[in-house]
C-alpha cells in the first residue's frame, strides 16, 4: 500500500475514534509498526495529531473546523489537493524562499508548510497569507494591488509592478487548464498577466493543477506546457499528457512516486 493511502487512512480513523493505536494499525494495513511510527510522525509534524505511547490522539483543531468541513463538502477535489500539498510539502525546504499564487490547491500547501522554519512566502492570496500568520517563523510578504473581495486576491498593475521587486527559489503556480495545444490557462487576463510576471521572478517555476484540468482550457492564456520544469499533479493524468512530459523533459510528479522517490 502506497503512504498516501495510507495517511487517507489514518486521517479518517483519527477524525472518527479521536485516537489510533500503532500496533492495530499495523495490523490492519500490513505494515511495520515502524512504517506506522513513520507516518505518525509525519502527521504530527503536520500538527494532525499528538503522538502518545503506543499511539497517536487527534488534535484539537475547533477554530478550524467550521471553515474545513465545508471546504472538504463543496470541494470535489479536496482529496486531490491534499495529495498535491503532500508532494510540494516535501519540495520545501526550512529557509527557503517560495511564490504561492493564488488558488485553492496552494492554499492546502500553505496549510501543509506550516510546520516549516525560517521560510519566506509571497503571496497575492489573503486567504494564503493569513494561514501562513498562524506561525511566527514564516514570513509572509504581500505584494498589494487591486483587491477582488469575493476571492480575497490582490491584482492589476501595481501588483505586478511590486512583484518584479522579488526574487524567490521556487514558485508554485496553480492553473485552470492544461493542453497540449494551448498550454497553461487561467480563467482570467489578470490572473494569466500576473502570473507570467511571476515566472520572471523565480530560479524554479513549479505547475500544480488536479487531474480534471487536463483537456480543458480556460480563458486566457499564460504559455506553452514547457513553460516550467516541473507538474505536481495526480496519478489520473491522461496517459498522452505522460508522454508528452516525458518527451519534452518535464518533471512529473504524482502522489504515488513522490513518496516512493520517484518523478
Amino acid at each position: 500500500m502506497f503512504a498516501p493511502e495510507r495517511i487517507r487512512i489514518i486521517k479518517g480513523i483519527l477524525l472518527d475514534k479521536k485516537h489510533i493505536n500503532v500496533s492495530d494499525l499495523s495490523a490492519m494495513l500490513n505494515v511495520s509498526e515502524v512504517t506506522i511510527r513513520r507516518d505518525l510522525e509525519k502527521l504530527e509534524k503536520e500538527k494532525f495529531l499528538t503522538r502518545a505511547h503506543g499511539g497517536a490522539i487527534l488534535m484539537d483543531h475547533n477554530h478550524d473546523e467550521t471553515e474545513d468541513d465545508s471546504v472538504t463538502t463543496d470541494d470535489p477535489f479536496f482529496e486531490d489537493r491534499l495529495e498535491i500539498s503532500e508532494i510540494a510539502f516535501h519540495m520545501i525546504e526550512d529557509g527557503d524562499i517560495i511564490l504561492l499564487s493564488d488558488g485553492p490547491t496552494n492554499q492546502c500547501i500553505a496549510k501543509k508548510i506550516l510546520s516549516k522554519r525560517n521560510i519566506t512566502v509571497l503571496t497575492n492570496d489573503l486567504n494564503i497569507a493569513s494561514e501562513l500568520s498562524s506561525n511566527a517563523s514564516i514570513k509572509v510578504i504581500i505584494p498589494g494591488g487591486d483587491l477582488d473581495s469575493k476571492t480575497m486576491t490582490l491584482a492589476g498593475k501595481l501588483t505586478e509592478e511590486n512583484i518584479r521587486r522579488f526574487f524567490v527559489e521556487k514558485a508554485f503556480i496553480e492553473v485552470d487548464g492544461a493542453s497540449i495545444q494551448r498550454g497553461y490557462t487561467v480563467q482570467s487576463i489578470e490572473k494569466a498577466s500576473l502570473i507570467q510576471e511571476m515566472t520572471k521572478i523565480t530560479k524554479e517555476s513549479i505547475i500544480v493543477c488536479h487531474h480534471k484540468s487536463f483537456n480543458n482550457i480556460a480563458f486566457s492564456q499564460i504559455g506553452p506546457l514547457g513553460m516550467a520544469g516541473k507538474l505536481i499533479t495526480t496519478p489520473r493524468i491522461p496517459d498522452e499528457y505522460k508522454n508528452y512530459l516525458f518527451n519534452n523533459n518535464i518533471q512529473l510528479f504524482t502522489a504515488f512516486n513522490a513518496y516512493e522517490g520517484g518523478i
